[in-house]
């Protein structure tokens, strides 16, 4: 785990923070969702923002067609 706190992860403690403040100001229970939802990223540093956090493979079978056939369409009465 890397324990360096970037932009994005004291982001989120914040996001995190503002929404624990909220459920306790104000009462919003429905707060704690994206306040707990946060606050776990923000702890484990996981999430979709950092480098490579959704990458995909790309398609290493690129399939090119080049023999294609005609469509053939047909009218529906």
């Amino acid at each position: 785990m890397n324990g360096q706190w970037n932009f994005m992860r004291l982001l989120r403690g914040g996001i995190a923070l503002w929404a624990f403040w909220e459920v306790y100001h104000t009462g919003e229970w429905i707060l704690l969702i994206p306040g707990v939802l946060f606050g776990i990223q923000a702890v484990l540093n996981v999430g979709c923002c950092g480098s490579a956090g959704c990458y995909a493979p790309p398609n290493r079978h690129a399939t090119q067609q080049t023999d294609t056939e005609p469509v053939v369409y047909e009218e529906v009465r």
